[in-house]
Formats: C-alpha cells, sequence, structure tokens
C-alpha cells in the first residue's frame, strides 16, 4: 500500500513539473544519466524542485531534499546512526548522496553485502566489521547488560569521549557472533573494532611493530585499548588520559616494565619505563614540563618501529633527527663530526647520541658535581669504546691512547676528583668531534695550542705538542726510549744489589742466631713428626693459595708472571688439586694421629678450649697495655694458638667440602639444592681470603715479626725453643712439668705416671747432654717466686 503511495505521488509532481518547466535540463546537462532506482520515473525537477529557469546557474540549485519521498518516520532514525551520534568529533558526517550516490542509486537489496559496498567508499579496510542494518533506531546494549555489569560499564562510557556509542558500534562482531563470544574464542581483532571510525590511524598502526606482531598472531601486542583505554578513553590532552604526556611513561611500562612480559618476548632493554621516569625527561615530565621529551616523541605513537624497520625513529641513523626535534643546536654540531660522518657511511661502531648519553636512562649534568658526571660519562663512553681491543683492531688504531691519557697528569688529577684536571671533551670537544689530520679539529697542528690555552693562557705550541697522547717528533720518541730505557736497567741494577745486599746481612743474621741459640737449653715443642707434618701443612697451603688466587685475578701482574714461566691454567688446575689432595690426606693422617698416639691425645687435650683462655686473653691485653704489671702464665698453648689451630681445622674441612663440589660438580644429584655449587665457589673463595689474611696477620706476626722471635722463630725447623722463650710463653706448663719432675724423683724414677711432655722434656735433655735435674735445679735457684711457688706446692702435696 505505501509503495503504491510513492509511485502515484512521483507521478503527479512528474506531470505537475513537465508542464510548468519551459527549458531542457539535457541542454546544458547532457552528460547526467539517472540510472537505478530512479531511472525512468523520476525527472530531474523531482529532485531539484526549486529549478525553474536558467537563473539557478548564477544563484546555484538548493540542496536536495530526500524526505520529498521518504517519510519522516523512516528518516527519523538518520539522526540515530553513528556518524550523526559523532557529528561532534566527525566533521563532515555522510550525507543521503554521499553513501548512496546522486544519480546512480541502487537499492542496498542488490549487493550481496550492502553495507560493505556501500560504507567502503570512506572504510576501505579489511578489519572494518559493518553492522547488519544501518537506518535503525540507537539501541541501548541491554542484551549486553544480560552478562556485563550496567552500572560497571555504562558509567564509564558515559564519560568518555565515545559517549554517544552503544556496544555493538564498537563491538559489531560480537553482535554477530554472539555464541563464539561466549565461548571466548575470539582474538583481539574481533573483540572490538577501532577501524571503523579511525581507519587512517588503523593503517599507520599495522605498519608498526605492534600492528607486525598482532598479525603474526602475537596477541600480547598493544591494541588500541592496551594504550587508550577501553571503555574510560578520554581525550588525550586530560591528565586522566593514558596516553597524556604525563601518564604515557606508565601506560608503556605496563607491558614494557613486566618482567613476564620482557621474559616471554626476549625484550633487549629491562625496566625502560622505570629508567625513563628517574631520567632527565621523566624528572621535567614529572615536574610539569609540558616540552619535555616523552615515550613518544622519540618512539612515535601509532607508527612505533624497532631500530631496524624502515622509516623507525630509534635506528641509529635516524636517532640524530630524533634528537634534533628539541636539541637542534647539539645534532646540528653533532652532525659536523667524525662520528656522523662515519654513521653515515654504515659504521656500526660509530656513536650517536644513545651511544653516549643512553636511551631511556639519560642523566643531567648536575651544576654541584659537574666535573664528576663528566668524569662518569667520560669513563662509560669516551673510554670504553677508545680501549676497546677489538675495535681499535677493526679500524686500526693503536688503542694506547686512553693508556696515555690515564697516565698522564690529567688523567691521574680527574681520576682523584681533581675540578681543573682536563678531560677528553676539554680537549677534544663534545659533539663537533673530529680526528686529528681534519683542519676543523681542536686537536689539529692548527688549532691544539689554541685548545691548550683555554685552562694554560700562556701555553706555546711547544708545550701543546709535549702534553699529546704520543710523541710525535720521532727525535723526541727516541729520547724517550733511551731514558725508559736506561732507568729501566737502573733500577734492575740499584734495587737488585740492594736485595743482594740485604740478603746477605739476613742470612748472616740467621746463622748467628741459631748458633747462639744451639748454645742455650733448648725444650721440645714438637716432635719431628709434627714438623714433617707443619712442612706439609705450610707448602700446600701456600701453594693452593697462589695457584687459587691465580685462577681469580688472572690480569695481576704475579699471575702474568706464573704464566709466563710456564704454568698455563691446565697445570696451574693440576698443581691445585695436587696440594689440595696432599692437605685432605694430611688432615686424615693428623686426625688418626690425634686419636691413636698418647702423644697425639696430649696435644688434642692440651688444646682444647678452657674457661681461663677468656681470661688470659684479658690479663695478656692488659699487660701489653700497661694496665697490669705482671705477665700472665699460660699452658702448653695459650689462646692465640688454640684460636689459631681450631680455625685451621674449620677452615680445612670447608675449603675440602667445597673444593670436592667445584672439582667435581657433575657428581652432585637431585639431593643438592640448586645454590650449592654457586655457593661452594663463593665460600670457597671468601675462606681462602680469610685463611690467607690470618696467617699473614696472625700466625706470621707471633712467628716472624714479634720483636722477640724476628728475623723468626727455629722452632718449624727442628721443633724446639730455649728455655727462657719457653717460659716466657708457657710458665704455667713449665711448672706443672716441674711438680711431675718432683713426683719422679720420689717415685724412684718411675715413669708410669709421668705426662707425655714430660717424658718428651726428659729424652730431649739427656740427648743434647743435659741433666733435667739439674736444670730446673737452677731454674729454682735463680728464680725466687719460682722457689717459693715450687715449696708451697711440695708442701701442700705433703700434707
Amino acid at each position: 500500500m505505501l509503495r503504491t503511495f510513492y509511485l502515484i505521488s512521483i507521478i503527479i509532481l512528474f506531470f505537475t513539473n513537465l508542464y510548468s518547466q519551459d527549458f531542457e535540463c539535457t541542454d546544458c546537462h547532457d552528460d547526467i544519466h539517472v540510472k537505478g532506482e530512479h531511472q525512468d520515473i523520476l525527472g530531474c525537477n523531482d529532485c531539484h524542485s526549486d529549478v525553474i529557469d536558467e537563473s539557478h546557474s548564477e544563484s546555484g540549485a538548493q540542496k536536495v531534499q530526500c524526505t520529498s519521498c521518504h517519510d519522516d518516520k523512516y528518516l527519523s532514525t538518520v539522526n540515530s546512526d553513528i556518524h550523526h551520534r559523532l557529528k561532534n568529533v566527525v566533521k563532515n558526517p555522510p550525507s543521503c548522496n554521499s553513501c548512496h550516490g546522486n544519480h546512480h542509486i541502487y537499492s542496498p537489496s542488490r549487493f550481496k553485502d550492502p553495507t560493505k559496498q556501500l560504507c567502503s567508499t570512506c572504510h576501505d579496510d579489511e578489519k572494518v566489521v559493518f553492522p547488519s542494518q544501518y537506518h535503525v533506531k540507537q539501541k541501548e546494549g541491554t542484551a549486553c547488560y544480560e552478562c556485563h555489569e550496567e552500572e560497571e560499564h555504562k558509567p564509564v562510557l558515559a564519560q568518555s569521549v565515545h559517549s554517544n556509542l552503544t556496544c555493538v558500534d564498537c563491538h559489531s562482531y560480537i553482535s554477530k557472533n554472539i555464541e563464539a563470544h561466549e565461548d571466548g574464542g575470539l582474538t583481539a581483532n574481533q573483540t572490538a573494532n577501532c577501524y571503523t571510525c579511525h581507519n587512517d590511524v588503523a593503517k599507520i598502526h599495522e605498519e608498526s611493530i605492534h600492528g607486525i606482531s598482532l598479525a603474526e598472531g602475537i596477541d600480547d601486542a598493544a591494541m588500541c585499548w592496551d594504550c587508550h583505554g577501553s571503555h574510560d578513553i578520554v581525550n588525550t590532552d586530560s591528565t586522566n588520559s593514558k596516553v597524556n604526556i604525563h601518564n604515557i611513561g606508565s601506560t608503556c611500562g605496563s607491558c614494557h616494565d613486566d618482567p613476564k612480559f620482557e621474559e616471554k618476548h626476549h625484550m633487549s632493554i629491562v625496566l625502560p619505563g622505570q629508567m625513563y621516569s628517574n631520567s632527565v625527561h621523566g624528572k621535567l615530565i614529572n615536574t610539569g614540563e609540558e616540552n619535555a621529551a616523552s615515550c613518544v616523541s622519540c618512539h612515535g605513537d601509532h607508527d612505533i618501529k624497532n631500530r631496524v624497520q624502515d622509516g623507525s625513529k630509534i635506528s641509529p641513523i635516524n636517532i640524530p633527527n630524533t634528537c634534533d626535534e628539541c636539541h637542534s643546536e647539539i645534532v646540528a654540531e653533532y652532525k659536523n663530526s667524525i662520528h656522523w660522518l662515519r654513521v653515515k657511511k654504515g659504521i656500526k661502531e660509530a656513536p650517536v647520541c644513545n651511544d653516549c648519553h643512553s636511551e631511556h636512562s639519560i642523566d643531567q649534568i648536575d651544576d654541584k658535581d659537574k666535573n664528576g658526571d663528566l668524569l662518569e660519562m667520560q669513563e662509560n663512553t669516551c673510554i670504553r669504546c677508545h680501549q676497546d681491543k677489538t675495535l681499535n683492531k677493526k679500524f686500526g688504531n693503536k688503542g694506547t691512547e686512553v693508556a696515555q691519557y690515564l697516565n698522564s697528569y690529567h688523567g691521574l688529577a680527574s681520576l682523584r676528583g681533581g675540578n681543573n684536571a682536563a678531560l677528553c671533551i676539554d680537549c677534544h670537544g663534545v659533539h663537533s668531534i673530529w680526528s686529528k689530520s681534519n683542519p676543523a679539529s681542536t686537536v689539529n697542528e692548527s688549532n691544539v695550542t689554541e685548545t691548550c690555552r683555554k685552562c694554560h693562557k700562556d701555553a706555546s705550541e711547544t708545550f701543546a705538542k709535549s702534553y699529546s697522547h704520543e710523541t710525535e717528533s720521532q727525535e723526541a720518541k727516541n729520547v724517550e726510549d733511551l731514558v725508559t730505557t736506561i732507568y729501566f736497567w737502573l733500577i734492575i741494577a740499584v734495587i737488585g744489589g740492594m736485595i743482594g745486599h740485604n740478603l746477605i746481612i739476613f742470612a748472616y743474621e740467621l746463622r748467628r742466631r741459631r748458633r747462639k741459640e744451639k748454645n742455650v737449653i733448648r725444650l721440645p715443642r714438637f716432635t719431628k713428626n709434627e714438623v714433617i707434618q707443619h712442612f706439609f701443612l705450610l707448602s700446600s697451603f701456600i701453594i693452593l693459595a697462589i695457584t687459587g688466587f691465580a685462577l681469580k685475578y688472572p690480569n695481576s701482574f704475579w699471575s702474568e708472571g706464573l704464566l709466563e714461566l710456564g704454568m698455563t691454567e691446565p697445570i696451574r688446575a693440576n698443581i691445585h688439586r695436587v696440594s689440595a689432595v696432599i692437605m685432605g690426606a694430611l688432615s686424615i693422617y693428623h686426625v688418626v694421629y690425634l686419636l691413636l698416639t698418647p702423644r697425639g691425645r696430649d696435644v688434642l687435650f692440651e688444646m682444647l678450649p678452657k674457661f681461663e683462655d677468656l681470661t688470659g686473653i684479658v690479663d695478656n691485653l692488659m699487660f701489653y697495655l700497661r694496665l697490669s704489671k705482671k705477665h700472665p702464665h699460660f699452658n702448653q698453648y695459650d689462646y692465640a694458638e688454640k684460636a689459631e689451630y681450631w680455625a685451621l681445622i674449620w677452615g680445612t674441612f670447608v675449603m675440602g667440602a667445597t673444593g670436592f663440589f667445584l672439582w667435581f660438580p657433575t657428581i652432585i644429584g637431585d639431593w643438592a639444592p640448586i645454590w650449592l655449587i654457586k655457593v661452594s665457589e663463593i665460600i670457597h673463595f671468601y675462606e681462602a681470603i680469610l685463611a690467607s689474611l690470618a696467617i699473614l696477620v696472625w700466625h706470621w706476626f707471633f712467628v716472624i715479626f714479634h720483636p722477640s722471635e724476628y728475623p723468626m722463630s727455629f722452632t718449624w725447623i727442628d721443633g724446639q725453643m730455649s728455655l727462657a722463650n719457653y717460659r716466657h710463653h708457657h710458665e704455667k706448663s713449665f711448672r706443672r712439668l716441674l711438680l711431675e719432675w718432683h713426683e719422679y724423683q720420689l717415685n724412684n724414677n718411675d715413669t708410669s705416671k709421668l705426662g707425655n711432655y714430660t717424658k718428651l722434656f726428659i729424652s730431649t735433655l739427656e740427648k743434647n747432654d743435659f741433666d733435667p735435674g739439674e736444670v730446673l735445679q737452677n731454674e729454682l735457684n735463680n728464680d725466687p717466686e719460682l722457689r717459693v711457688w715450687y715449696e708451697n706446692e711440695i708442701s701442700i702435696t705433703k700434707d
């Protein structure tokens, strides 16, 4: 019925205009032909009713009103379509003829996919999902709210830039594929579709590293809503926008600072967002500076590309141009340098901005500690590259410049914090650096004197040339080499002569002291067995220390010296392990010796810690601090010897166990914790340091550097010490020996009740043709205090 009404109306209008028009449109518009649904039904005046004469050629025709035929009820839905709902955003929302055409209008029913066919004029991207119907009234997402909380999404959407949109406007694919949506089987692109409206941006995003990654099936790559938000998208100028300059760092960091994300995608740079926040750029942003560089300033926004993609803003060749957006003067200087010249030639090692300043962690030069910041930058930039052996070899450089600078006054003074010492940039410049041969170089022969005069006002040409990295004149170099050679051999001769001279004196004093001590009464300290044990312990320990630290410090002069003498790594390793086996075997033997021999059990008993050892420490320190006049009496072993002995046992056990794990790491089965090998390595190293320092600081002091022992104690050679020395260190043990001797005489020389050490004492004196009784009696006669003590002890025994 409605279709018949349309047809009658069109016929009436056609005939009315036919008689009122007195000219032919085809006289001027012979190239226009009406086709499609309006062909043979409508004439020109049916749509252009205002055109009644040729005056319209000057004043222009009015806009065609399609409502003349299409009723208001149908057209009322136009104001509800997505274009008109976004008319405040879309500058020129489409009209009827924008989609349907002018004179060639066909019914949408003729097309297989009418919406795509009609909308593709503007929306040509394949990813766009068009609604099934267009001219329909705006609908709320009532069906969506059956599963999704309306209170959670609707208020948020109302505050966003998409407040005039409904669910299906963005989630059009879901509206057609509800079952797949419910099953969670949709990809990121199918979940929501921003391409329908933002087609121009979508094309740029597709060429970015994010778009390429998405096309390769990496769903973790950033989609529109990952950066801009989803239902809460606000204008980028808003402080609440996730891509606002003050928030973009944390937005990018939500992925790029995520350890799991970094590990999953093998990201090269760790925590770039945090580094940026602590950089000079990030700090400026935090203070409210609007023009400071943010992530998008350097990487772009929708067109983010990695370093190797064409057009990347962070590729080495483009980084200076990226920095040029803010630092144009500095970049202009840099592009007038040898570094940039080599970058343009494709030398990948040539530095660009980020090689010296870093990328995300760019620091500001602090005026309060400017020299310190510049020195740190020098060490991390200039020196790092110019002392690199691989780079110097590749480019044919000697590679000695850095060492020569560091060995000069400027280098040494700068390392000590000298504020006036010249750094690399003071002579070579900062950004506009040229090789010495270039006339523009500040260290060129014609410019170097003026460069020196920046600090040394009276600098002459001779002065300037004398401070170059390497002597230029061959004549001057010959003089330097000659002087160096003379002094080298002079040091060898003079110091070598001094060493030889002192060794002669040292050897003489050793022999003299040895002869002197042979004429005095000497008491046993160690048995021959114990002397041999000590020798093997001493030898294996020293060899272990030398060969162990040679591995840890391979670049030390003494380690390199051992290498020159033929101690290669296999030889070093074998010597170290053989020494370890010797020490291990010695340790096992020592335990057997302590448990199964009378002398060993006596040593073990004497070595057991006692409470009197604590009081002995206090008494001894009080005496040497001159707070007490009485020297303390000690037993066979004092507190210092006991501490050293038990520390040796503990250290041997720890070094042996950890060394075993390091020697045979593969025998450790599943029973061991994963940290065992690494922790064993740490313990082995630090225990070696502790043991070595203990020997140097503690043991060698008492047996070598102690004034009463210097130049050394000979006890380690023959196991004996003078009676006077023995009484000085072990008076309590000597007094116990006196009492045992007294009992020995009372019991008619019955040795069964004598202690092990008293027996050793008697046999040693008798072998040296001394009468033990006379020796002890002489000590009693010459020491009144000892005699009084002895008599008191004897009387107590009788009572």
